[in-house]
């Protein structure tokens, strides 16, 4: 027989605090959580850890028209906050979809509609 206890953690309400910067060292990141409201078996502070993102993060910038080769290009540039190892500049390119073409004069022209066929009740009108 299973024997079913209270689970601590489900009473126990905590607030988050703000993300620590990352330590390069570790590559880890923390916050610390306080409690807001429980009982009195819950831990009044915690610390929570994670791996922290990327070293480089880039503001994205604009996206240029689709050039002849049918792809478009941006520059990003690296944020203040990223590791001065990071490259200041990243150019990203990629294919221009048919749908979403911001260059519209190198698509080609829409074929030209075809007449549907008639109905056989319009048929006999034109006969």
């Amino acid at each position: 027989m299973l024997s079913v206890s209270p689970m601590v953690d489900s009473q126990c309400r905590y607030s988050k605090g703000p993300w620590t910067e990352c330590d390069a060292k570790t590559n880890t990141r923390s916050r610390t959580l306080s409690l807001k409201k429980g009982e009195t078996s819950c831990v009044q502070t915690r610390t929570i850890q994670k791996k922290c993102k990327k070293a480089c993060r880039y503001d994205k910038g604009a996206w240029s028209d689709c050039d002849n080769n049918g792809q478009m290009s941006r520059t990003d540039n690296l944020k203040q906050t990223s590791d001065a190892t990071c490259q200041t500049t990243r150019v990203v390119n990629k294919n221009c979809s048919q749908g979403k073409s911001k260059d519209k004069q190198n698509k080609p022209p829409k074929a030209e509609k075809k007449e549907k066929g008639l109905r056989r009740s319009q048929a006999k009108n034109h006969q």
